[in-house]
């Protein structure tokens, strides 16, 4: 399932909650559904967001901000190992 098809069925189960006998369990049953229909979509826009960039031949600025921490601490720790002026 999709996220469009969870948040369909949590709509569904959530409706049906009110009209059955034991509503607990309709409505524990739509929460789950609401949930992935939650996570589904969250993972379609980081990829959304991923595919974007590469297909604009760019990186997201969050890989690019953890290559400039890394390239900053090796310098950082290059410098304290070579002398001074080189």
């Amino acid at each position: 399932m999709n996220g469009y098809e969870h948040y369909q069925r949590a709509e569904e189960l959530a409706a049906s909650a009110l009209e059955k006998y034991n509503p607990i369990e309709f409505a524990t049953l739509a929460q789950v559904h609401a949930t992935l229909a939650l996570a589904a979509a969250t993972a379609d826009a980081t990829n959304f967001q991923r595919d974007l960039y590469a297909g604009n031949g760019l990186e997201s600025p969050a890989k690019v901000a953890r290559k400039r921490a890394a390239a900053a601490k090796s310098a950082s720790v290059a410098a304290d190992f070579l002398p001074d002026g080189v």
